[in-house]
């Protein structure tokens, strides 16, 4: 089954998992923020702090001066705050199915069952119900983000074309970036365009004077990654915005760029990490066929046992590709018989990949519980592919996409924040 098309982390993979171990909450339920008919008390706000504070000292990272810190927590509270109003409004919800579902993923990354996982939340002083609330939370403005944000992207056939006519997919090389961003607000005035870019350079004259940059990132920066150091991870120099690809192209592992002026604001990037990378895209691929069989809210064991009954049908002599006609709620390979192509392990979700990596060709698998429900996969061939031609082509799509998701959530972000009600009382 294909991955959904942006499912990006649901926390900081949980940050460290653990929650830190907090003081009693005595006293600490002051207001601290307003945030349209909502509040933020001080138990929330200092919850947060000692969670993030826990992160950063496992990555090594300075923290800032506490008030400076505090109202960098605060603004990714009250973003948060926002986002999940919108998706009360928008009734985006999440099963406990699906919830479920997901923790278990959660402590299956950590070598963890789920039970193991509450253990050691508890253990460690956390609460797991708060734990599940934030991953349902989590969920909920990831899907809430989808509908507002990357459903509404459009890249061009033009568009495409014009990327690898000017070398775009062919960019060679990697980069692990960190980022600073001192945001714009929208429609600024010449006035306001003229005290950030000051602001900018000042930090900027500030980092290159010695100032680490991740505890920087954690005061002052409004990029999405701001409270992880701004690290924006491993990035392909194609999948760069070409201002950004142009400033760190010839910088060395520990340099800093120059300030970099763009519609959402000006950007300063450390390079953390850069390989060289290339050549031609040779791709193991399976040709597999499946049935889906989805899970309804509160149905776990029927599906399950359907899709067990399928199995054995198909066991008997009946044919799959019959069966996945009629039965697979999978629309798109079920009038294709349940035939998915070639596919390559990277195109699918994991449990998917995991169960038909393990199978032998011609060979029925038990059910496969994924994300979107139980599968049915059968193995018909494998092969390895040069596609770079196809490859260069998805990927400067996907690309593409990805430069205007992060463009267009900062902005969706920003006129959330600029149109919201907010009062600080910190």
């Amino acid at each position: 089954m294909r991955k959904h098309p942006d499912v990006k982390r649901l926390l900081l993979l949980i940050g460290a998992l653990l929650l830190t171990p907090l003081a009693p909450a005595a006293n600490l339920d002051r207001v601290v923020a307003v945030v349209n008919k909502d509040v933020i008390v001080e138990s929330e706000l200092e919850r947060e702090v000692q969670r993030i504070l826990s992160d950063l000292q496992r990555r090594g990272t300075a923290v800032p001066p506490r008030h400076e810190f505090e109202r960098q927590v605060l603004d990714h509270l009250i973003l948060r705050r926002l986002q999940v109003q919108l998706a009360d409004q928008a009734g985006i919800n999440i099963s406990d199915d699906e919830l479920n579902f997901t923790l278990q993923n959660i402590a299956q990354r950590n070598d963890m069952t789920l039970s193991q996982m509450r253990e050691t939340i508890v253990a460690e002083g956390g609460n797991f119900r708060e734990f599940r609330n934030d991953i349902r939370d989590e969920m909920r403005i990831t899907q809430l983000r989808q509908k507002e944000v990357i459903d509404r992207i459009a890249v061009s056939e033009a568009e495409v074309e014009r990327f690898l006519a000017e070398g775009g997919a062919a960019a060679a090389g990697r980069y692990r970036l960190a980022h600073i961003l001192i945001p714009l607000p929208l429609d600024p005035s010449p006035e306001q365009q003229r005290r950030v870019a000051a602001r900018a350079r000042d930090v900027h004259q500030q980092l290159t004077a010695g100032a680490d940059f991740a505890s920087t990132a954690v005061a002052v920066s409004k990029g999405q990654q701001a409270l992880e150091g701004g690290d924006l991870g491993w990035r392909n120099a194609d999948e760069l915005p070409a201002p950004f690809l142009a400033a760190v192209r010839d910088l060395a592992p520990g340099q800093i760029s120059e300030v970099i002026p763009s519609a959402n604001g000006f950007h300063i990037l450390k390079v953390l990490e850069s390989d060289a990378a290339g050549g031609r895209h040779v791709v193991e691929q399976t040709h597999v066929e499946h049935i889906l069989v989805k899970v309804e809210p509160g149905r776990e064991d029927e599906a399950r046992a359907r899709a067990q009954s399928l199995r054995r049908r198909i066991l008997a002599g009946e044919s799959l590709r019959d069966l996945a006609r009629t039965h697979s709620d999978d629309p798109t390979s079920a009038i294709k018989g349940g035939d998915l192509g070639w596919v390559s392990s990277q195109s699918l979700v994991p449990a998917f990949a995991k169960a038909m990596q393990g199978l032998p060709e011609g060979e029925l698998s038990e059910p496969v519980r994924s994300n979107f429900g139980y599968h049915l996969i059968r193995v018909l061939g494998r092969r390895s592919h040069d596609d770079t031609a196809a490859y260069r082509r998805a990927h400067a799509m996907e690309t593409l996409r990805m430069r205007k998701a992060e463009e267009m959530t900062q902005t969706w972000l920003q006129r959330l924040r600029d149109e919201a009600y907010v009062e600080l009382r910190l």
